[in-house]
This record gives structure tokens, sequence and C-alpha cells, in this order.
């Protein structure tokens, strides 16, 4: 089998949404038969932790090379030697395995897809010169199998390397046949009916000597396109398998482009596809989905390096990978419209995962793997010219392994698998926060979402006897307060649950020191409700402002800090524009509390976290 390991960190979003799927669902590689590999669902952003993991070696010798697909509630997962796992999204649970190949393979790198009710596996059972293609339809339920098919494509010893799409009751995958660095056959491309995976629909042989590797295809209307080692582009029509249309890579683009190892992404925005090849570029072409017909005249390609990577696309941006198997590499974001640098990392390891991405609230996380020696898993957050790195992960000893394949994204949680066997999961942990409490008094925000929204959770075991917290009490228009003395005491149910958008007083006597919080962030719209003309708020956004960035001010509002080395009050006033005392209530801080009044009236304070 050929182990030249190289896929690439990309997330590839178009915005002509594929067959609807839960959006918790990320049902075959990328996400769908375009490959978006975008999902509106959140993931770990900051201090991730294991939700849970599990070995699939059972002792003996074996990794994971694909990436995990999601639905239903459930986890899949495709090892080395063949064996589908089946895993509690939640729990970790496994209530089956079974071995898909007609004998224990040793490098399987086809990802599944998934598709009411029925996972399908592509499988080779073979090393390098020795393969045995089969299709293996697995209900998802309980393990058993529907039925098989193997196929028989070009010679014996051919693989099936490229991930299985599934779109319109039909699965497609490619083969491939190889030594360890090149093609020595000729692949070919199969479309099966995924009501009975025995019945083939269609094959197609391409006529020179070529192969199909990570090369997957994308399902556009009624086309399929895929690219192969020979670097040529084919588009056939997805029903019967008729030729429309194909082009040479090297060249149209005047360029050596070499293998064509990535997945076919698809966006309407530009009406183009997108690729890259171990020549070194990202490639963008225009595609006619009206007709199956490539437009030669619309195209960029951009340096980037060797990439085996499937190109993600999402608001006009480009996320991309370079690097092989032990190898350096970076992320690149480059621009949709001419495939220019909009940023790009410092060298890391290998990028040969195609990164997924998690859109919340308009902040854009990526998120991808290292395919080197203690390889890891990191999240990125693009902030428009540049980005920062939110966390960098890496698997517990004893798994010290590459980790080839990128995450999928679901409900929170972000899965990946390692050389080492092991399928992880990761989700958002507890963070601290620190907040200063000067001349034993400051109003608080507790910028944070608590699994355990009570005192005892919040503070943990930072308070001291005689610590108090007030809330300020809506309907009273006054505060209620708690008090520690060796636990909780006063009016504790009126303080309770501690809430990110509501601010509080705390108050220790006299002295200064700081205040740690734990809880998970918190994003999104934050709407505290001014009641009676007045509230504390609590500002969770994680940047620094000013009183500018408040909605809605309407004259007479006034925003109250407290001074901390006064031991009081000052306040800004609005009028026509903030007033008075504004250089001492600002800048408002994360977690920082305020007091926010308005002659009486009722009204949502608005801002984004």
């Amino acid at each position: 089998m050929n182990k030249t390991r190289c896929i690439v960190v990309l997330v590839a979003l178009a915005l002509t949404m594929p067959a609807a799927v839960s959006a918790t669902d990320w049902q075959q590689f990328q996400k769908d038969e375009i490959h978006t590999g975008y999902t509106a669902d959140t993931a770990p952003i900051r201090y991730p932790v294991m939700a849970w993991n599990y070995s699939t070696s059972g002792g003996g010798w074996s990794g994971i090379d694909t990436t995990p697909i999601v639905a239903d509630g459930k986890v899949f997962a495709l090892n080395y030697r063949g064996y589908l796992y089946a895993f509690n999204a939640t729990t970790g649970d496994s209530p089956w395995n079974v071995l898909c190949n007609a004998d224990v393979g040793q490098f399987e790198l086809a990802v599944p897809a998934y598709h009411d009710g029925i996972v399908y596996a592509a499988t080779s059972g073979g090393a390098a010169d020795v393969g045995h293609g089969r299709v293996t339809a697995v209900h998802a339920d309980n393990g058993s199998i529907r039925e098989m098919m193997d196929l028989s494509g070009g010679a014996d010893g051919f693989q099936l390397n490229t991930p299985v799409t599934y779109a319109d009751n039909r699965i497609y995958v490619g083969s491939w046949k190889g030594g360890t660095t090149t093609t020595n056959d000729s692949g070919t491309y199969f479309c099966l009916n995924a009501s009975n995976v025995s019945d083939v629909i269609w094959s197609r042989t391409a006529d020179y000597n070529t192969g199909y590797y990570w090369a997957g295809s994308a399902i556009i209307g009624h086309y399929i396109v895929y690219g192969c080692d020979r670097s040529n582009i084919t588009c056939l029509d997805k029903e019967t398998g008729a030729l429309i249309d194909y082009i040479n890579v090297s060249a149209a683009y005047g360029l050596n482009a070499k293998e064509i190892r990535s997945s076919i992404v698809w966006n309407d925005v530009y009406d183009r596809i997108y690729f890259t090849s171990k020549g070194g570029y990202a490639f963008a072409l225009g595609f006619d989905q009206t007709t199956g017909h490539f437009i030669p005249a619309d195209k960029w390609s951009a340096y980037i390096g060797y990439s085996t990577s499937t190109p993600a696309v999402y608001d006009g941006r480009l996320y991309v990978g370079k690097g092989c198997f032990g190898s350096t590499g970076k992320v690149y974001c480059l621009s949709e419209s001419d495939g220019s640098e909009v940023w790009s990392t410092p060298n890391l390891g290998g990028v040969q995962a195609s990164p997924a991405l998690s859109v919340v609230n308009g902040r854009k996380f990526v998120y991808f793997t290292i395919n080197n020696d203690n390889g890891s898993a990191y999240c990125l957050e693009d902030l428009g010219s540049t980005y920062t790195t939110q966390w960098i992960w890496n698997p517990p000893h004893p798994d010290d392994q590459y980790i080839l394949q990128g995450m999928a994204i679901s409900d929170g949680i972000v899965y990946f698998g390692t050389d080492a066997g092991y399928v992880y999961a990761l989700k958002s942990g507890l963070e601290q926060f620190d907040i200063p409490i000067y001349n034993g008094k400051n109003l608080i925000a507790i910028p944070l979402i608590q699994d355990d929204p009570t005192l005892d959770g919040v503070f943990g075991d930072d308070p001291a006897n005689g610590d108090k917290v007030r809330r300020y009490n809506n309907s009273l228009a006054s505060f209620k307060t708690a008090t520690y003395w060796n636990g909780w005491v006063g009016h504790v149910s009126e303080v309770e649950p501690i809430e990110p958008e509501v601010g509080y007083e705390y108050v220790r006597n006299d002295i200064d020191y700081i205040l740690t919080v734990v809880g998970t962030r918190c994003t999104g719209t934050i709407s505290t409700p001014i009641y009676n003309g007045e509230n504390l708020i609590g500002y969770v956004n994680f940047t620094n402002t000013d009183v500018s960035t408040f909605n809605s001010p309407v004259n007479g509002d006034k925003l109250r800090r407290y001074n901390n080395s006064l031991a009081s009050y000052w306040t800004t006033t609005y009028w026509n524009g903030w007033v008075g005392h504004v250089s001492e209530v600002e800048p408002v801080e994360v977690g920082v509390g305020y007091e926010y009044a308005r002659n009486g009236d009722h009204y949502d304070w608005v801002y984004e976290a």
C-alpha cells in the first residue's frame, strides 16, 4: 500500500446546500457530497478536554487514517485493518464493530459514508501492490452486514482509497493500484446502488495509466467531478457514467500539477470547483453546473507547496494546508476570488488533514490535525486579516503517534483518530477567569457559561468567611445578598443562578485580591433585561471595548463603574453622546461589572459575546 500520507488542511464551504441532513450530522467526508466541511454547530474553542476516547487496536497493531463520520447520535470510524466501529457520540460506548474486508487489512484510507441507517465502507484489505476492493453496507444500529460487493477494477491488487460519496441513493468510489510511489494501472470510478451495493450501476475505467487516491468525487447537480494521478479533472453524467468533459490541469495552467490527491469542492458563489495537487498548488476552476463543462478562462492557481488537501471555501475564503507525512507544513487562508494570501500560519508539522469549520455568530473556527510523530490537534480562529491559535491539544501518553486525517464536528464535540488506533472526542472544558477585587469590593461580570451555575460551582474554593455576593433584584429594585460562612447562607436562592448576562457585586473585608471563577466561554448575543430602569450588567465579550459600542442609548441613560481606588462610583451620562467621567468609566473591560440606569423604562441591553 502506498504509505505516502498526504491529505491537507482545508475547510470547504459551499453555499448551495446539499441534501438535507441534521445540523449535527457529519455523514461523509467533509460533511456532504460537495465537501463543504462546514457546520453551524459549536465546537470547543477554549480549553478542550476529552469527552471520551476508545482504542480500536484490541491489543494488536492498528491505527485510524480515516476521518470519523457522525449521524443519528453515533460516531463511525474505520481503522487500518478494515474494522468499522460504532460509538455513542456522547459517551463513547461502542455497541459493535465489524470486519468489512475479505481479510484483515493493513492500511485503509477510504472515509465511509452514512445514509438512512446504513454505513457504507470501502476497503482494500492489502498493503503495497496487494489489494482487494470491497464495498460493504452495514446496519448502523447493530453492525450487521446488509450486503457487500467485491469490485474488479483494472487488475488484481487494486485498492479503494477515495472517500465514499453518497448522493441520491447512489454511492461513488474510485480505485487505485500502484507501488509505494507510483500508479501502475488504469483506475476505475464506480457508481453503486445505495439500496443494494451489489448492483453496480456503472463503472468507468480510464483509458490511460492513472489512479484515484484520496481523490473523492463531488456530486454537482447532474454531474460527478473528480481528479486523478495524471492531473486530469473529469466530469461524467452521474446517472450513466457518460463522459461530459475533462481537462488536464498541467496543460491548462501551464505548470506541473502532478497528482491530484484531494477531493473536489464545489461552491456556487463563483461557480467554481476547488482542489489541490502534489505539485504544490491550490486551484480554482470555473464549472457550468447546467452543462457539466469546465470554464478554463475562469481559473487561478496559488503556489502553497506539496498538498493533498481538500480545499474548504467559506465566506470568500479558502482554507488549505500543505505538507506530508513527517514533514513541515502550514495552513493558508486564501482569497476565493483570486487565490491571493490573506494569512498563513508559521511552519507546523505536515498538515494533511482536511480541516473542519465551525461558524457560530459570525466567528470562524478552523480545526485540523498534524501528521507528524506526536501529532497534535489544532483550533484556529480567523480574525479577518490574521488569525489566532485558540488551542493545541496532544493525545495523552503513550499515544504519541501521527494524525493523518482531520476532524468531524457535531453538537459541541470534535472527533478524530490517530495512528495508535484511538478515537478521540473533545469538548469544551472549564475555563478559569480572574477578576480583580480592589479595596475589598468590585462589581463583577461572570463571562462564562456555567455547567453548575451555583455559588459553589462558580467560585469553587475561592471564597473566605465573610465574603458577600450581591445580585440586583429586579422586582424590588434593591440587592439580595448571600454571605459565605463555611458555606453560603442568606439569600442564596435569590442570588443563584449565576448567569453570564447579569452583573454582581463582590465584597471581602477591604483587601485586594484576585477572584477566580470557572466555566465555559459564552458566545453569541447576550440580552440583559433592564427592569425598573436599573440593573447590574455583565460585559461578557472577551475583548475590551468602550461605551460607544453600547446599543441604542437614549438621553438620560447612565452607566456607572465602581472606582476601585476611591471605593465609590464614577458615572457617565448619555446626552447625544456620552458625557461626564467617560475616561473613568472606560475601557469597558472583560470581567468587570457595570450598573446601567434608564428613567424607569424596561428594555433589553444587547451586546455580542
